[in-house]
């Protein structure tokens, strides 16, 4: 993992390098957070073993900005009789962007919940909105969300095995 620091490669700061090994037959199904130190910072990481799950790839993509924002995306989705929420993104929007990829596993037969937290400076008047997705077999999903700041377009495709997020937003 690195820092972007300039226009090319060799100019970013390596944040950290290496890999984990989980081993599935002794991990607890209880989610996991573990701070991994580098030369130039630290990384805080989330993991939990999730049986009968399935792979979503989220893509977000910002249209139509009218004025910069900052915007919060998190996951929360029900791991037995706990709900845990998971940091997607944050950062400041100027203009029409993707926010790349994040692949979430869910459990099948039930819903991922995503959150948008759009604040703006100065302004007591922020906004939450929420999207709910359950895992389905076959396809893919999408839903836009029409703000007065932006358009925001949230696409869940199949990476891996066959599986829809069928949007209920």
């Amino acid at each position: 993992m690195r820092i972007k620091n300039g226009e090319n490669e060799e100019d970013d700061l390596q944040l950290i390098d290496g890999i984990s090994e989980f081993d599935g037959l002794l991990m607890s199904w209880r989610p996991h957070e573990v701070r991994i130190g580098g030369n130039c910072g630290a990384v805080d990481t989330s993991f939990a073993l999730v049986h009968n799950s399935v792979e979503a790839t989220v893509q977000v993509i910002i249209s139509k900005v009218q004025t910069a924002f900052d915007l919060s995306l998190s996951s929360t989705i029900a791991l037995l009789e706990m709900n845990k929420e998971f940091q997607l993104f944050s950062g400041n929007i100027s203009e029409s962007c993707g926010l790349g990829s994040f692949v979430i596993a869910v459990t099948w037969d039930t819903l991922m919940n995503l959150k948008f937290k759009v604040d703006h400076e100065g302004c007591n008047n922020n906004m939450e909105r929420n999207c709910s997705f359950k895992a389905k077999l076959n396809g893919h999903a999408s839903h836009q969300l029409n703000l007065e700041t932006a358009s925001i377009l949230v696409k869940l495709c199949r990476k891996l095995g066959h599986f829809v997020l069928q949007a209920d937003c």
